[in-house]
């Protein structure tokens, strides 16, 4: 009998029947003030990934670090930024995300879009946005930014983070991105 962690890690191949090898996930996100960081945090869970933080000291929290953040972004000043010294591309699949910033990805997410390391070639997105934000734009400024298809998308709102209700987002994704891989990631 196959005990519940043991079978939560087999996934079945479609075309040949074998057991195929657990989903290796990265998740990279950015985040000014920890919503974003919560659902990555989710999504890891979920995904039994690895995480990694894209850092800026420019934009931390505080009213004129979001100011500037709102200037800094309309003028599309990418800022330097930090990010582990990780191998993506050793990954089956690599999460990409971050918030929303005046309708586009956040500029440190930007920068690490305009020189990502080595990417694997199946990527997922994620966004966290206010309500004043549609994720739309952004979704396309990122997918342009990258020579892989994306795999899935998932937008949360804020609101929903504070709120506690983005966990059954995060799990629904993962289920989603779970389902892909098994069936070949047919993109």
């Amino acid at each position: 009998m196959t005990s519940y962690l043991e079978h939560k890690n087999q996934h079945l191949s479609r075309s040949t029947g074998d057991i195929a090898p657990p989903l290796r996930t990265l998740v990279i996100y950015y985040s000014r003030t920890g919503t974003t960081a919560k659902l990555a945090e989710a999504l890891v869970e979920a995904l039994e990934a690895e995480l990694a933080e894209i850092r800026c000291d420019l934009y931390r929290p505080g009213i004129f670090r979001y100011l500037r953040a709102g200037y800094d972004s309309v003028r599309i000043k990418l800022p330097p930024i930090r990010f582990p010294p990780m191998v993506p591309r050793d990954y089956d699949l690599v999460l990409i995300g971050g918030p929303v910033w005046t309708s586009y990805p956040a500029l440190p997410l930007r920068s690490f879009l305009a020189h990502p390391p080595g990417l694997p070639p199946r990527i997922g997105l994620f966004l966290t946005y206010g309500g004043h934000s549609d994720p739309v734009v952004a979704f396309e400024t990122m997918a342009a930014s990258l020579s892989q298809p994306v795999t899935e998308r998932l937008a949360v709102k804020a609101q929903h983070v504070v709120d506690g209700s983005y966990v059954k987002a995060a799990r629904a994704f993962a289920e989603a991105l779970t389902r892909e891989y098994r069936d070949g990631f047919k993109v």
